[in-house]
């Protein structure tokens, strides 16, 4: 049933409270005195000024930058980003809590705010910031009640851009499309369990999805997801030593692998083989090591599935437990300064003179001592509200908690398992965990008090029936 539309002070106090959690989500790139630049952001600039592809790169997000160009200020993405998530943040607020919605939204914007990482990574020139996005949206769409038709229209387009604007993203969108599609089949046998809308999720999800090749296609030409994949998944190999065992396995025997020449000069990680010093550009980098890297990963899977699996699994649980914030939120005092003299001229002495340059490096350890605790002990909340809540037979918050539990693992899965672990890839999901069990925890507090207020009604009504009597 739709919500009743505010009207006159609610309304205001609504709109003031939207205001006050965007200027919260970009509150450290204000504090910073400008946006936050991470090692990527440089291609993204780049990439809206040239639209020329960058192989290990997406072009979506690239194509998002272009607001920034259009206004002549990359203020605009942090803005955009705080905007963004904020409406999502709302919208799910909207469609998962009957009563004072618009305290629950500020109470919301406010812990996350204080307890998570989220504003730091929306302040950031990074697509980071929709993994979690994506997420949410597409859980208010599946279980959220009471939207209006033209909002959970926007709620969906939001969600598919933020899918689409990173090959993680998309990643895991399809598992959660698997998740729901589930979730519906079993609905029709176990009673429990919730049965997700699935119009408008469905939609945003397979959208999200084919935005990314539909937009590679119409930009360089070619329908296609990535052109980095198997490379990325060579240099996992090489850091969990799959890699170097399947050349000394192959190379002995005389495989024609360039490979061969530099197996025993592999680096350890798989960021200093792909960006450091190492034989990677000697073999001919992204382009040329595109084919053999791909060989080697499947013939690599096939020898040795045991060693792949259990490489997999650590990484997955390094991942899962990596959600540390400010990975590699350094000074750019070499890194991004050509990108910023060319593309944004009139913003230098800002980027020159914003804390992130300065030295020593933003601090983030206070911070992480602080919000790793409790978001931790959300995750865990989250698990158990969404056994709570099974119990209850309250399907939209076992819905909530099932795909963001889901989002959660599947993240890790993709960034480790398939990918290399670092803290930002989890970092920028985890806040999902306290926003879950926030708004669990008032969903069931409201059910408890309507049930209370129930029961003191049914008594009076008996009690107005023996006067009557």
């Amino acid at each position: 049933m739709p919500r009743v539309p505010l009207t006159g002070r609610k309304l205001a106090w609504h709109a003031l409270t939207f205001v006050l959690v965007v200027a919260l989500m970009m509150a450290p790139a204000l504090w910073n005195g400008y946006p936050l630049i991470y090692f990527d952001s440089e291609d993204y600039v780049e990439m809206a000024f040239t639209f020329q592809p960058i192989v290990w790169r997406i072009m979506t997000y690239g194509v998002m930058m272009t607001v920034a160009r259009a206004f002549d200020t990359l203020w605009v993405i942090p803005l955009l980003h705080a905007v963004l998530v904020t409406w999502v943040l709302h919208e799910a607020v909207m469609g998962f809590i009957g009563r004072w919605r618009h305290m629950v939204f500020l109470g919301v914007g406010l812990a996350l705010a204080l307890f998570t990482g989220l504003p730091w990574v929306a302040s950031q020139l990074l697509a980071d910031v929709f993994a979690g996005t994506a997420v949410l949206g597409i859980a208010a769409l599946a279980f959220g009640e009471g939207l209006q038709r033209w909002r959970r229209a926007a709620l969906a387009v939001i969600s598919a851009v933020s899918i689409c604007v990173h090959m993680s993203h998309v990643a895991v969108a399809a598992g959660l499309l698997l998740v729901l599609v589930a979730m519906w089949g079993l609905s029709r046998w176990l009673r429990r369990m919730p049965r997700p809308r699935m119009v408008a999720a469905s939609a945003a999800l397979v959208g999200g999805i084919l935005l990314v090749p539909v937009t590679h296609y119409l930009i360089m030409g070619r329908f296609v997801f990535s052109e980095s994949g198997q490379v990325l998944q060579l240099a996992l190999f090489v850091q969990n030593g799959v890699a170097k065992a399947y050349l000394d396995e192959v190379c002995p025997a005389g495989a024609p692998l360039r490979m061969c020449e530099y197996k025993d000069d592999l680096p350890r990680t798989a960021d200093e083989f792909l960006w450091g010093d190492s034989p990677f550009s000697e073999m001919g980098g992204w382009s040329e090591l595109h084919d053999e890297s791909g060989f080697i990963v499947k013939d690599a899977m096939r020898r040795f599935p045991m060693l792949v699996l259990r490489a997999a699994g650590v990484n997955f649980v390094e991942q899962l437990g990596a959600i540390e914030s400010g990975e590699d939120l350094v000074p750019m005092t070499w890194h991004f300064v050509k990108t910023q003299l060319r593309r944004y001229p009139d913003e230098f002495k800002q980027f020159r003179f914003a804390r992130q340059q300065r030295r020593p490096a933003i601090d983030f350890a206070p911070i992480n001592d602080f919000q790793i605790p409790i978001n931790q002990a959300a995750e865990v909340v989250t698990l158990l509200l969404l056994l709570l809540a099974w119990r209850r037979r309250d399907r939209t918050t076992t819905g909530l908690a099932l795909l963001v539990a889901a989002a959660i693992l599947g993240n890790a899965f993709v960034c480790g398992a398939l990918s290399n672990p670092h803290d930002r890839y989890q970092n920028r999901v985890v806040w999902l965990a306290l926003f879950t069990a926030m708004v669990g925890a008032v969903r069931l507090d409201q059910r408890f008090a309507g049930r209370r207020l129930a029961i003191i009604s049914g008594n009076r009504e008996l009690a107005e029936d023996g006067r009557r009597s």
